[in-house]
Formats: structure tokens, sequence, C-alpha cells
């Protein structure tokens, strides 16, 4: 049931709120306003929440994952920077190289062999001789000389290999220059041959025997920079 509106009401809703209501209504304000600003301000203060750290975990029991192999690219070249005679070509005498011989084949003191046949020591068939370009490139070659015959030869029969270290001269003359050699046999171990091959364009090297049907054999031929 509505009330009858009475003359007081109306009258006050003309005149407005009296000084005493607006003092209340603004202490009201007031209050409500540093009520909302209590509740915001430690929210504000707050800054994210910290992330917890990451749980360790346990690693699973199993074969290690192997490390990555380095690939390198072939090369003819061996210990400390040498490069084999058997991985050149070369540039004279090249039938005068065979493989070894059967029955030396597999034999782990022999590694990259250099095999020169014995001359038939018929006619001008007296020596036989290879040779391989340096261009200059080299320093020193090295080798293990051995000699061999095919059975039934005298085991003291000899196998001689001597070498020439070319040098082409300003004006385009060649000089040659001999380096010392090896003589040995069957019987004997094999021989070291080493010598400097610094400044020259051809190495030669040339092989002589008591007879036909040998070769000599240089086993871990090969020139150093």
């Amino acid at each position: 049931m509505t009330e009858p509106v009475t003359g007081t009401d109306s009258a006050r809703r003309r005149r407005g709120l009296t000084p005493g209501e607006k003092i209340g209504a603004a202490i009201g304000l007031a209050s409500l306003l540093v009520a909302v600003l209590a509740w915001q301000w430690p929210r504000q203060d707050q800054g994210p929440a910290a992330t917890p750290p990451p749980t360790p975990t346990r690693a699973t029991t199993g074969a290690a994952a192997a490390p990555p192999v380095a690939t390198t690219s072939a090369a003819p070249t061996g210990a400390a920077g040498m490069t084999y005679l058997d991985t050149l070509t070369p540039e004279t005498g090249g039938p005068y190289l065979q493989p070894l011989p059967r029955a030396l084949t597999g034999r782990s003191d022999l590694p990259h062999p250099v095999v020169l046949s014995c001359p038939t020591n018929d006619g001008e068939d007296r020596s036989r001789s290879v040779s391989y370009p340096l261009k200059r490139r080299y320093l020193d070659f090295s080798a293990s000389f051995r000699a061999w015959y095919p059975p039934g030869e005298d085991p003291e029969s000899a196998v001689r290999i001597s070498a020439v270290v070319t040098v082409r001269e300003p004006d385009d003359t060649l000089t040659r220059q001999p380096r010392p050699g090896r003589t040995t046999t069957m019987s004997r171990p094999a021989e070291p041959l080493s010598f400097s091959v610094e400044g020259g364009d051809l190495l030669t090297l040339t092989v002589e025997c008591d007879f036909g049907g040998g070769v000599a054999v240089l086993a871990d031929a090969g020139l150093t920079r």
C-alpha cells in the first residue's frame, strides 16, 4: 500500500538536501573510497607470483648416448703429415712397379709398400728407375728397404737401391743431386733409408740386382713437408 506523499516531503524534495545531510553524504562517500583503496593497495604492491623452480628429473638408466664422431675427408697423408709414395702417380717408370709378391702379402711390417722390380740383367736392362714429382713441396724422404727373391735363389743375392733428387735451376737447366743408397739381401733385416729432398723437383729411385726376378721393397715409403 503506497503511503501518501505529505506536504513536508514534497517541500524537502523541492528545496534539496540540508547542509547536515550533505556533510553526512560526503562522509559516507569518503568512507567508501577509503575502504576501496585499502582493499586495492595490497594487491598493487604484490608482484607477479614467482615461478616455482623446475622439478629435477632423474635420468633413466640405460646406455649413454655416444658422442658425435667427427668426420674427416680421406687424404693421402699419414702420421706427421707424411705423403706416401703409393698414393702418388709416378712421372716415369710406372711399369716397373708391381704388387707385393704373394709370399709377402699381408705382412704387418710392410705398410704402404712400393715394390720395384729387378732388371733382367740382359742386354741394356741393367737397372730400373721410377721417378716421382716433388714440385719443391717436400723436405724429407724415408722408407724401410728390403730385398726379396723367389724361392730357389741364393738368399745372399744382393739388391741395391740408389736415389737422385733433380733440381730445376733458374736458367731451366737440371741439376742431379745423388742421395745415399742402400744394399741388402734377403737374409738381412730391413735397412732404413732416409735423406733430404728439400728444394727438389723430382725424386728418382733406381734398383740394381744380382739376378732377375727379385724385387726391392720400400715399406712406409713417404715424403714429409
